[in-house]
This record gives structure tokens, C-alpha cells and sequence, in this order.
């Protein structure tokens, strides 16, 4: 009888066992739970405005402005491709919500692969906090919107489109940007001196359009092309 005092009794480990399934499947659980909880803020009213207007200027309808453009879902962002496969389509829009007042504001519009019936959108100007466009392959037409000129860009990218006119020399203001590809449109002239105020370019793509000319000796200034 004194060793039997000993013995766990039945009922105490089944109570253990029980206690050791819970907190794993609580600690399974809780990033998931924790996931669904929390749901980013929305943009402010100004730049929600502005995407409604973007989208307008695009022909982009397929927008949900019911839902928050910051969650990562719906119509407001492409999972990326699964292992081995390349994407073709990408409509993302991309928000920073490590801001200290806890606010989120849309830094990226990517865009690749839609056939949107309208032009480069002058309200991306309105997104004070964006630093990247990728605007591809979506056959748009008209010219670089002036209004542009005010952004600060890392990445710009309007390739294959319909973009006709000169290389516009307000686009020289975006001292910000690193990546520049205006390849595959429809633009003529030439290149513009102001381009050599890009002194942040690391890469630059032109061809496949009908510029003349030379390369502005003010190219040299741009110590940093890859």
C-alpha cells in the first residue's frame, strides 16, 4: 500500500494529458486567431479619394472600395506566384503600416498584364506617400501627366503601353527615383537634358520607342547606372 501512495493515480494523468492537448492547440491557434483579429486601418479619406480617381482615369473598375485597400485581399492584391510558375496578371496595391501614429498610407501601385482603356493617372500625384508605380502592360495611352513632376519615386515603370509624345524633362524633378523603364511605347523627340539631374538612377531603359538625337551630355551625371 505504500508504494501504491506513490503511483500517479488514472484520473491525474488523464487530467495532464487534457491540460498538454489544450495549450497546443491554443498555441497552434492564437497566430491565427491573433491574424483575424487585427485588421490594418484603412488610408486616410484623402488618399482613398485619390485611388477612386486613379481608378477612374485608368478604366480600372474591378476595385473594391468596400473593403480596406491596406488588408492584402480581394481585389486589392495577386498572391504571389507558387513555386516554378511565373505570374503573368498583378493588380496590387501595397500599404506601410509602421508609421508611429498608427496610421497606413499606400506606397505601391503594381499593375502588369490588364487591358485598362484609359491614361497615366494625374491623381498618383495626391499619393504623398508613394514610392513605387509599376504600370505594365496595361496599354494605356496619352502622355506623363505634369502633375507627376511633384512625386518621389524610388520605381517608376510604364513599359509597353500606348504612350505617345516627347519624354516629357519634368520627370528630371523625381531625384528620388532608382529605376526608370519607359521601354516599348510610342515616344518621340529626344531624350531630355534634365534626366541628368537623376543623380539616384541605377537603372534606365528607353528602347523600343522613336527618340532621335544624341544622349545628352548631362547623362554623365548619372555615376550610379547599372
Amino acid at each position: 500500500m505504500g508504494g501504491a501512495a506513490n503511483c500517479p493515480s488514472v484520473m491525474n494523468i488523464l487530467f495532464g494529458y487534457i491540460i498538454l492537448t489544450v495549450f497546443l492547440v491554443l498555441v497552434c491557434m492564437e497566430p491565427n486567431q491573433v491574424e483575424a483579429r487585427i485588421e490594418p486601418p484603412y488610408p486616410p479619406d484623402c488618399e482613398l479619394k485619390a485611388l477612386h480617381e486613379i481608378a477612374a482615369e485608368l478604366g480600372k473598375k474591378d476595385w473594391n472600395f468596400s473593403e480596406n485597400p491596406c488588408n492584402n485581399k480581394s481585389s486589392w492584391f495577386t498572391p504571389p506566384p507558387t513555386h516554378g510558375s511565373q505570374a503573368i496578371n498583378n493588380s496590387t496595391v501595397t500599404c506601410n503600416c509602421s508609421f508611429t501614429n498608427g496610421e497606413c498610407h499606400i506606397e505601391v501601385i503594381y499593375l502588369v498584364g490588364q487591358d485598362l482603356d484609359g491614361v497615366l493617372p494625374p491623381s498618383l500625384s495626391k499619393l504623398l506617400y508613394i514610392n513605387t508605380v509599376i504600370l505594365h502592360r496595361i496599354y494605356l495611352k496619352g502622355i506623363i501627366p505634369h502633375e507627376w513632376a511633384a512625386l518621389k519615386l524610388e520605381t517608376l515603370s510604364v513599359a509597353m503601353n500606348h504612350i505617345t509624345g516627347p519624354i516629357t524633362g519634368y520627370l528630371g524633378n523625381i531625384t528620388t527615383l532608382k529605376y526608370l523603364s519607359l521601354e516599348n511605347n510610342q515616344f518621340s523627340g529626344t531624350i531630355p537634358p534634365e534626366f541628368g539631374r537623376l543623380v539616384n538612377l541605377e537603372y534606365l531603359t528607353l528602347n523600343a520607342n522613336y527618340l532621335t538625337g544624341k544622349f545628352p551630355s548631362s547623362l554623365a551625371n548619372l555615376s550610379n547606372l547599372k
